[in-house]
């Protein structure tokens, strides 16, 4: 007897390991081949850039470099860290003393794209310094917003983390922002953790990181109903092979663009950061797979939700080379290499 059950449990290792050879070649020869759709649009892209823009004074052949970088690569929005916020919800003047420069410079040259200010800082419960559960800080981040708009800014972009799915708070800031950005006709947007993979899985996640997270399909939606833009930070998933990593881009662009049925112009995040980390391996997570990802994800989603109202937002223009550009225009916009 303990000889037939030997017999068939080497079997079904056999069987198994076959069938999970089977699943990853299927699965990375679709990631080797995937050809992007021609007949989309991909002429709204972001990118974030750094503080240096807003917080020096700059030659103006570092603006003309940037203004050619926009306008090669089909930039439409820019979010400009001119934070991060202090424990307040304020941002010093010095801090951003050169914005008014930086704007005048890059609207010379790209007159039609969208400068939004962004600001962020981590959050109290993610180890940070700030807690927007508080309406006084809630009320200085708004002013603080109100500010940027003033000076010229296009829109507001926040990235506060780490938010928890239904946070109220974020809600409430997020709905008094938009009141104010609507009222002058510009722009509010938000950097957004992924959608969740299953239920319990935002729990699960935060016990191992105090800053990763998922939100569930409801919180999506009621942030989408508060904001003119999203854009999903695709990265920091811990996964160490690129094809993989692609499926959960891919995986997640289907869900969320989906769900929210063109409501909204969404980005999708992609990394061009190479601090390998437990949490991120640059091998795994970047340029190339990342819109492999983006590409497979919009295939069965109807150009109708997709036209003016998707796009890649690349992180970030200081970590990004010449050849990751050149992936960018070739794998992405469908151009020939320049």
């Amino acid at each position: 007897m303990s000889e037939f059950w030997e017999a068939n449990a080497k079997k079904a290792i056999a069987v198994f390991f076959l069938l999970l050879f089977n699943f990853i070649f299927f699965h990375f020869s679709k990631y080797s081949t995937h050809l992007p759709d021609p007949n989309f649009k991909r002429n709204k892209n972001a990118i974030w850039i750094g503080h240096k823009w807003v917080g020096e004074n700059l030659q103006e052949s570092e603006y003309s470099l940037l203004c050619a970088k926009l306008k090669n690569n089909m930039i439409s929005d820019v979010f400009v860290h001119v934070g991060p916020l202090d424990i307040n919800g304020n941002i010093e003047y010095k801090k951003y003393h050169n914005a008014k420069e930086f704007l005048i410079q890059i609207k010379s040259c790209v007159p039609d794209i969208h400068l939004q200010a962004w600001i962020g800082q981590v959050e109290k419960k993610g180890g940070g310094v700030i807690d927007i559960s508080l309406p006084s800080i809630r009320n200085s981040i708004l002013h603080t917003s109100e500010i940027f708009l003033q000076i010229g800014f296009d829109g507001i972009h926040y990235n506060i983390e780490p938010i928890f799915s239904g946070d109220v708070n974020l809600l409430d800031l997020l709905q008094k922002t938009h009141q104010i950005t609507k009222a002058n006709g510009k722009i509010l947007s938000i950097a957004t953790d992924e959608i969740e993979p299953f239920v319990f899985s935002d729990f699960i996640i935060r016990l191992f990181s105090k800053r990763a997270g998922f939100w569930d399909k409801d919180y999506y939606l009621q942030i989408a109903e508060n904001v003119d833009q999203i854009a999903v930070m695709m990265y920091d998933t811990a996964i160490p092979f690129a094809w993989l990593y692609a499926y959960v881009v891919k995986w997640q662009v289907e869900k969320i663009t989906t769900l929210l049925g063109g409501k909204i112009l969404l980005f999708f995040g992609v990394p061009t950061y190479e601090e390998d980390r437990w949490s991120f391996h640059a091998d795994a997570e970047n340029m190339f797979s990342g819109i492999r990802g983006i590409s497979m994800g919009i295939e069965e989603i109807p150009l109708s939700i997709l036209e003016n109202k998707f796009g890649i937002a690349i992180y970030s223009e200081w970590s990004t080379d010449d050849f990751e550009w050149k992936i960018f225009r070739t794998e992405w916009l469908l151009l020939l290499s320049r």
